[in-house]
């Protein structure tokens, strides 16, 4: 594809190694409606089971900044994915469930994968994934590096 001439030479081809970053903020009192919802099947498509379980330990006043931040670092996950394909096709289907949010003994947060998500990443082989996760008043934020 030809680019304009005033993009930036780096995105017209991509060398190894590089890294990519996703981003993502969500607002916490919609994750706390939800969780309200007796009816609403967000939860399970969007979450693991034992994403779910864990969210139920949590106390109630936390139950939905836990679920906000885990469903904010999945989105950064897929941004950050896609934003090294910059001016090509996107060529993932993403199923929310196949992606897991754990923390290691320490708190550190960090993904586990399953299914065709799983079977995506190891053909695209990354080479380390960091994630990060914060919380403030409403909002929770997600930062992810892919280094490939």
């Amino acid at each position: 594809m030809k680019l304009e001439s005033h993009t930036l030479p780096s995105f017209e081809s991509v060398t190894s190694p590089y890294a990519s970053v996703g981003v993502d903020l969500t607002y916490i009192p919609e994750f706390k409606e939800s969780l309200q919802d007796k009816a609403t099947f967000f939860f399970k498509i969007t979450f693991t089971d034992w994403e779910r379980k864990k969210g139920q330990t949590k106390p109630e006043n936390q139950r939905a900044s836990f679920f906000a931040g885990r469903y904010a670092a999945k989105e950064a996950l897929i941004k950050a994915l896609d934003g090294y394909r910059l001016f090509q096709k996107p060529d993932l289907n993403v199923n929310y469930s196949e992606i897991e949010i754990r923390n290691d003994d320490y708190g550190r947060p960090y993904f586990r994968f399953y299914g065709n998500f799983e079977t995506y990443l190891n053909n695209i082989k990354p080479n380390s994934i960091r994630l990060s996760i914060s919380h403030t008043g409403d909002y929770a934020f997600s930062e992810v590096l892919l280094i490939f």
